[in-house]
C-alpha cells in the first residue's frame, strides 16, 4: 500500500496488523483535511466489517473498508469525554464525545496501546474507564501519566497476570485500577471464566505461549 501523504505512509508504517485496511488507507487522504496530521492508525472491527480506526491531531474516524463505499464517522478531539478501554479485559474502545460514541473492536494490542497513550497526550483531560464483561456498571479508573505506565498494575480481577504486563510493554498505558470489592461466588466464578477467555485471546494473539497459557489457567482455576 502507499499513500500520497507522508503523515499516513509514517502512521501506517507503525501498524502491526494491516490486513482488511488496503481500500481505507489508499484513499484515506481523500477524508483528511490539509490543515490536520495523521497521528496513529489501528486495523479495527468498524460497522459491521473490516475497517480503520484513524487518529489525527484534531479528529478521531472510524473508516469501513469496503470497495463500494466508503462508511466513516469522525470525532473532533475538543469534544472527547470518557474513554473505555483496557487491552486485557477486551480488545477494543469507546469513546464517548460531545457528538456520540465511537465503538471498534479486534484491534492489535500494540496498535490500540499506541493510539490510546496518543489520544491522551491530545487529550490530557479525557477520562479513562473500563467496563468488565459480566459485571455491573463501570470501574473507573484513575487519570494516569501516558508516558509512564506501570507494568504489573493488578487488573480488576485482583491478577498481576503476565498478560498484563506484556500488554504495558507493548505501550498500553491504562492507568492504575481502584482495589476490587471481594466477589460472591457466582460472580467469582463468572469473572474466572472471563479471565480464561482474556488469556485464550491473548494466546490466539501470540502473546502468551502454550507454557503460558496453561499455567496462567490453572491458576485462574486454583483460585477461590
Amino acid at each position: 500500500m502507499s499513500s500520497p501523504r507522508r503523515d499516513i505512509a509514517e502512521a501506517e508504517a507503525r501498524m502491526r496488523v494491516t490486513f482488511g485496511t488496503r481500500t481505507a488507507i489508499k484513499n484515506l487522504h481523500e477524508i483528511i483535511h490539509e490543515d490536520e496530521t495523521v497521528q496513529e492508525l489501528a486495523a479495527c472491527l468498524y460497522a459491521g466489517g473490516d475497517g480503520v480506526l484513524i487518529l489525527t491531531d484534531k479528529r478521531i474516524l472510524g473508516l469501513r473498508d469496503d470497495y463500494s463505499k466508503y462508511h466513516y464517522r469522525d470525532h473532533a478531539l475538543a469534544g472527547a469525554q470518557k474513554l473505555d478501554y483496557d487491552p486485557v479485559i477486551h480488545d477494543g474502545f469507546a469513546l464517548t464525545t460531545a457528538t456520540g460514541r465511537l465503538v471498534v473492536r479486534k484491534m492489535h494490542v500494540e496498535d490500540s496501546g499506541r493510539l490510546v497513550a496518543r489520544l491522551r497526550a491530545l487529550v490530557p483531560g479525557l477520562v479513562l474507564e473500563v467496563t468488565r464483561p459480566g459485571a455491573r456498571g463501570r470501574v473507573p479508573i484513575r487519570p494516569a501519566d501516558p508516558a509512564a505506565p506501570a507494568p504489573g498494575t493488578p487488573t480488576p480481577d485482583g491478577v498481576a497476570a503476565a498478560a498484563t504486563d506484556q500488554a504495558y510493554a507493548a505501550g498500553a498505558a491504562v492507568g492504575a485500577f481502584p482495589p476490587p470489592p471481594s466477589p460472591s461466588g457466582d460472580q467469582a466464578e463468572a469473572d474466572k471464566r472471563v479471565l480464561m477467555g482474556v488469556l485464550a485471546d491473548l494466546h490466539a494473539k501470540g502473546l502468551l505461549s502454550d507454557a503460558e497459557l496453561a499455567a496462567k489457567l490453572a491458576q485462574v482455576a486454583a483460585q477461590p
